[in-house]
């Protein structure tokens, strides 16, 4: 009996953290099923702000649980980018390139620094999405697309003739 107990308790120590990556797995499932139903219903959708705040939230207490993993910050991030929050956006997409740099995220940065009509820092994010996925590129704003596009491919030139000192920086 007592060697059961303590085969149990010591896989129940074991499976711990796949129990609770499990748990906020599920949380942020259904937290981007929400934001999805707003992205697709926001006018039928009464009080979408206080909603996307909450679907923020509820990220938010996922992304412990799921380390070496960005979605959480990324989702909170997109939520108040809609929320028209631009700068709680840059700081939930800050957290997510602190876990891992994804071209998807500095696409986002660049969003938000557009919507504080920081054209500069977005011309830079946008740069950094497309050098790290060249195929983000129509997903740039119509506004900053042909300055990102020329930037682009004046270091992809130097790239190939051996100039290229360094990819563009970071941009958050």
């Amino acid at each position: 009996m007592l060697r059961a107990l303590v085969i149990g308790v010591v896989l129940a120590a074991l499976l711990r953290p796949e129990f609770l990556r499990y748990r906020a797995e599920r949380r942020l499932g259904a937290a981007n099923a929400a934001f999805e139903y707003i992205l697709d219903r926001s006018t039928e959708v009464p009080d979408t702000p206080a909603i996307l705040d909450r679907i923020t939230a509820a990220a938010i207490s996922a992304a412990p649980d799921l380390p070496g993993d960005s979605r959480a910050w990324v989702l909170a991030g997109s939520c108040q980018l809609v929320n028209r929050k631009a700068e709680r956006a840059l700081g939930f997409y800050r957290e997510g390139l602190a876990v891992g740099e994804r071209a998807e995220i500095y696409l986002n940065v660049g969003r938000a620094h557009a919507m504080l009509e920081k054209p500069d820092y977005a011309d830079a994010a946008f740069l950094r999405a497309v050098w790290i996925s060249p195929v983000l590129l129509r997903a740039v704003p119509r506004e900053f697309a042909p300055r990102v596009e020329t930037e682009l491919r004046n270091l992809e030139a130097e790239l190939t003739s051996g100039r290229l000192s360094a990819p563009p920086g970071r941009a958050d």
